[in-house]
């Protein structure tokens, strides 16, 4: 025949040994008390369910026992929680409910209106063909439009669209930096071929004029945003995967050098000028949205605002640009 688990009786201390200090003078010491009371508790709880589970001409007085631990076991609990968060009237539902949410991440990206989202979703969900459209030098077809679908490589075509916008509203846009930006065929023709391939991209502008200078980056279909600041003298890659760049900085300044000579006919003055791989910058969660990514930091950096953009904001701020694409300029 079974027997009834053989359990020593809980006691719980109210007092500290040896000096008969009140536990609840003393906050951390006390959680960390319940804390080893409460595991001793469980213990003899399991030992409970385990006898629970044999018959035994015990069962009655062990089904009374365990609702005894169960209650002993919820009280401990209560002072434990007590003993590590901030304490709120019982009767304050709304209070108690609150400490209990899951924060939420903040929106940065203004929402579009209805019609803007009626707009956006049938360009990306109605089948066409052919160019939906065209600023200047940069064409986005209905296919390519297909690339701000959600965690979908954006290709080349949608970056230069995106930055002849942004060239075109730092014309009009008060306080803005004049800025200048290179498409994203620049730096791998720089790279791959040398800058005499490169040489007659800047006929028509004086990029040493400029406030900043942007550069979309493609290397191993990973995109990132090359930056000269002419005015703080430095240049940046923004990477939303964390990499270095050491290369690519090189590369820039070397640019610079022959550029200069070019241009101005005399050598550029490297003296005051830094480099580097800009750290502490949103960092995608995902191997789809670097694109995204790059044209967001070039979109704050030519108006002077703040990385206020997290990965949440990625499906935001890629409808976003596709309206932006349609209606031929940027709506922030």
């Amino acid at each position: 025949m079974a027997t009834t688990a053989n359990i020593t009786p809980y006691k719980h201390k109210t007092k500290q040994e040896g000096n008969g200090q009140d536990p609840s003078s003393q906050g951390s010491r006390k959680a960390k008390s319940s804390a080893f009371d409460m595991s001793d508790l469980l213990d003899q709880v399991d030992q409970l369910l385990d006898a629970d589970r044999q018959p035994s001409v015990a069962y009655c007085a062990n089904r009374r026992h365990f609702g005894s631990k169960l209650l002993e076991l919820k009280r401990l609990q209560a002072e434990t929680i007590q003993a590590v968060q901030p304490v709120v009237p019982e009767d304050d539902f709304e209070a108690l409910l609150a400490l209990t949410e899951i924060p939420k991440a903040k929106a940065h990206v203004p929402p579009l209106t209805a019609e803007e989202d009626a707009l956006v979703d049938d360009l990306l969900h109605t089948p066409r063909r052919g160019p939906i459209s065209q600023f200047k030098t940069a064409v986005v077809e209905h296919k390519d439009i297909q690339k701000l679908q959600p965690e979908t490589w954006l290709n080349d075509e949608i970056i230069n669209f995106y930055m002849l916008l942004l060239m075109e509203r730092a014309n009009t846009l008060p306080d803005a930096p004049s800025i200048h930006c290179f498409n994203t065929f620049f730096c791998s023709t720089l790279r791959d071929q040398g800058y005499d391939k490169v040489r007659r991209w800047t006929k028509r502008v004086d990029i040493f004029s400029k406030d900043l200078v942007l550069i979309p980056i493609n290397r191993s279909y990973h995109w990132t945003l090359g930056a000269v600041d002419m005015v703080n003298k430095r240049v940046s890659v923004y990477d939303s995967l964390n990499g270095s760049h050491d290369h690519a900085i090189k590369l820039i300044m070397d640019y610079l050098d022959k550029e200069h000579m070019d241009k101005k006919k005399t050598p550029f003055d490297r003296s005051g000028w830094t480099g580097g791989t800009t750290r502490g910058i949103p960092q995608q969660g995902n191997m789809s949205d670097c694109g995204v990514f790059a044209c967001t930091f070039a979109e704050r950096l030519a108006r002077k605002a703040p990385f206020d953009f997290t990965q949440a904001d990625m499906v935001p701020i890629r409808r976003r640009m596709i309206l932006d694409i349609k209606q031929k300029q940027l709506s922030i």
